[in-house]
């Protein structure tokens, strides 16, 4: 094998991040662009010797399990990776990444691991999408980046979303187009549009517009006129704008700038034997896709096996979903999160539910050298961190503490396969949930038990 050299091989699995798996003369291949079941030929990228990488040139024939894609832009847009597999395989495949992660970077083994559950809705499943700006003028895109790339494409037709959602995001791109103002590079920083995020309640179907740009004031009356286009002619309920001084390349707002008709969406999920109801601000962190967020929640209920005496710690709350979700059955939850626009929502969620016995504080989970997390004393603790998983500091500051038990809720299987390595507990339980159809995205849900001395 030698690099740009041209393979036939036959695609046996998915490895998480959304290649495809073959072997040719006992190498594993990584191919970029193919599915299980699919023949193909593919050019070398990268040889090594246990493993090799590729890209796909043409099928010599199709998967068994293949799918019609339902969107035009699919293969050219990187919001989808498999809508030309078929979903009950894209399930399949994502339960066995699940544990051979756990198996391969934790070292850990799950005494059950659960059959993998699906989104309800494979199509217009997302609460809430974020979308790029890139270009000036008739030039100017306003949607995904490319598979496998960062150049943004305009999706007018996008499938993840609602009609009414994504009518939105065409209406709103070509306005910007016609208003002559550039969009933002990170390259130069400069530039005025930044991020237009947009959400949708499943409840009332309301949508709530966040308009993210630069600091460049000689355009704000650009993105106020924006707004009221929106909200006036398109139908919008709420717009936000605001600004954004970090050129690291996330859709949130550090300043808020100008704010039209509703601040929130109202959501309301099934929690068990009980109904929550969520007020959702435009920088507010909720799960994007609702109905899996009720299977989320109902997980995590399952899992703690709440008696009614237990004090429930909730880390890296947000909004307070997992906290408020197991309120109902616990003695107390303390949520801690270190964005204080989410603990305001979450104390918001709490009073509208009539859950007094829950309490949300701003706290660093990070820590560091100088300043180590120090956590109160708790039976359950849930902990839902960011894409990177805990802090060390956090997981040191677990293990002093020591638990019963720990629901760790995760959006990236190796980190948490890590953070379950370093904590030490006892793996008992493990779920994989669908949030993202179509994606190599995959929730997980594990349950740890302290390991008796």
């Amino acid at each position: 094998m030698q690099k740009d050299q041209i393979i036939e091989c036959l695609v046996e699995s998915l490895a998480y991040g959304g290649r495809g798996v073959a072997r040719v003369d006992g190498r594993v291949v990584f191919v970029e662009g193919a599915v299980p079941g699919q023949k193909v030929r593919a050019r070398l990228t990268k040889v090594k010797k246990r493993f090799a990488e590729a890209v796909l040139v043409d099928q010599v024939s199709p998967s068994p399990e293949a799918a019609e894609p339902f969107c035009r832009h699919f293969g050219e847009c990187g919001g989808c990776l498999f809508q030309n597999l078929a979903y009950e395989a894209q399930l399949r495949e994502k339960g066995t990444q699940v544990e051979e992660t756990m198996r391969r970077i934790g070292g850990v083994e799950f005494a059950e691991v659960l059959p993998p559950v699906g989104s309800p809705r494979t199509r217009a499943y997302r609460n809430k999408m974020e979308f790029a700006f890139e270009g000036v003028g008739a030039g100017l895109a306003l949607g995904l980046r490319v598979r496998g790339g960062k150049r943004v494409v305009d999706v007018p037709a996008c499938g993840l979303m609602s009609d009414k959602a994504i009518e939105v995001v065409r209406e709103a791109g070509e306005f910007c187009r016609e208003s002559g103002a550039p969009s933002w590079s990170p390259k130069n920083r400069k530039g005025f549009w930044r991020h237009l995020v947009v959400r949708q309640s499943r409840t009332d179907e309301r949508i709530l517009v966040h308009l993210i740009t630069s600091l460049e004031k000689e355009h704000y009356e650009a993105a106020a006129a924006l707004g009221e286009y929106l909200v006036a002619e398109v139908g919008v309920d709420g717009f936000a704008h605001s600004t954004r001084k970090s050129a690291q390349e996330l859709a949130f707002g550090e300043r808020r700038i100008l704010t039209l008709g509703l601040e929130r969406l109202t959501e309301r999920i099934k929690a068990g034997d009980r109904e929550l109801r969520f007020n959702i601000s435009a920088d507010a962190f909720f799960q994007p896709n609702t109905d899996t967020a009720e299977i989320l929640y109902a997980a995590a209920l399952d899992f703690a096996d709440l008696q009614g005496g237990e004090r429930v710690l909730d880390l890296y709350c947000g909004a307070g979903g997992f906290g408020l979700a197991l309120a109902g059955k616990a003695e107390s939850v303390l949520g801690l999160e270190m964005v204080e626009a989410a603990v305001l929502d979450a104390r918001r969620n709490a009073e509208a539910n009539g859950l007094t016995n829950c309490e949300f504080k701003v706290v660093d989970l990070d820590g560091g050298p100088e300043q180590p997390v120090r956590l109160p004393k708790a039976e359950v603790v849930v902990c839902d961190p960011p894409r990177g998983g805990m802090s060390v500091p956090l997981v040191e500051a677990l293990k002093r503490m020591a638990p019963e038990r720990i629901v760790a809720v995760s959006c990236d299987p190796p980190a948490l396969a890590r953070d379950i390595a370093l904590l030490g507990y006892e793996p008992v339980r493990l779920l994989a949930v669908d949030q993202f159809p179509h994606t190599a995205h995959v929730e997980c849900v594990a349950l740890l038990k302290r390991a008796e001395a």
